[in-house]
């Protein structure tokens, strides 16, 4: 009989899920500000007994009503195409993920008051949109410089965006990534900036050359692992 960790099992679970092959069984995250649903280990594969569940654990934060509102608005005028889409507040606590979700390090996360982060419930549609809201104005083309060069274009493991887009307005940082055969980058960061009624005062984009259907890396992700 096959012996899995459940840190193990939910990683090639997840990797599995991204690259297209059905789950067996979808099950909430343990872990708050994982994006794609893990899923149970296949039948036959034991869970370590030693690995136990707190039921003390916190649950996801809300998103910003603000941030997760401006999201919305930029939706109502170019509406995203993909499935399971959920916006979700982005724990500038764990220092475990908020890297992999914004790209930021401590010192630059620091600097943030909120983010939220906008994205498909499953991992194979090579698509995020994540805006932040800094604490002080005059940090934003720092903030949006990070994020651009920061963020993962391969996070999705058997995926990637060919696309990547950051603008700043007011105290605000907006950066969208996709695969441009699913979402229109520039396109939907020009309706952003209708739907919010803004002007732009930085604007940065990027382009990869790889393909958006890549191998399985030897690593399963780049994402922090869960803890078991």
């Amino acid at each position: 009989m096959k012996k899995l960790t459940l840190t193990a099992a939910l990683l090639a679970a997840l990797a599995l899920t991204a690259c297209g092959n059905k789950p067996a069984e979808a099950v909430p995250s343990p872990t708050p500000g994982i994006d794609a649903p893990a899923t149970m280990p296949e039948e036959g594969m034991e869970i370590d007994p030693e690995f136990s569940v707190d039921p003390e654990e916190p649950t996801r934060p809300e998103p910003d009503a603000e941030l997760s509102g401006l999201i919305d608005s930029i939706y109502a005028v170019h509406p995203v195409d993909v499935m399971m889409l959920e916006t979700t507040a982005v724990d500038l606590t764990d220092a475990d993920w908020y890297p992999y979700q914004t790209g930021l390090d401590a010192d630059q996360a620091a600097k943030v008051d909120a983010a939220v982060l906008s994205e498909p419930g499953v991992g194979s549609q090579a698509y995020s949109m994540v805006l932040v809201r800094v604490k002080d104005k005059a940090d934003t083309q720092e903030i949006a410089d990070a994020m651009l060069d920061g963020i993962n274009m391969r996070k999705w493991v058997c995926v990637a965006a060919n696309k990547a887009r950051v603008v700043t307005f007011d105290d605000k940082v907006l950066f969208v990534m996709a695969d441009s055969e699913l979402v229109d980058v520039d396109a939907l960061v020009d309706d952003a900036a209708t739907a919010l009624d803004v002007t732009f005062a930085y604007d940065m984009s990027k382009e990869s050359t790889e393909d958006s259907d890549i191998d399985l890396p030897d690593e399963l992700l780049s994402a922090p692992a869960v803890a078991g």
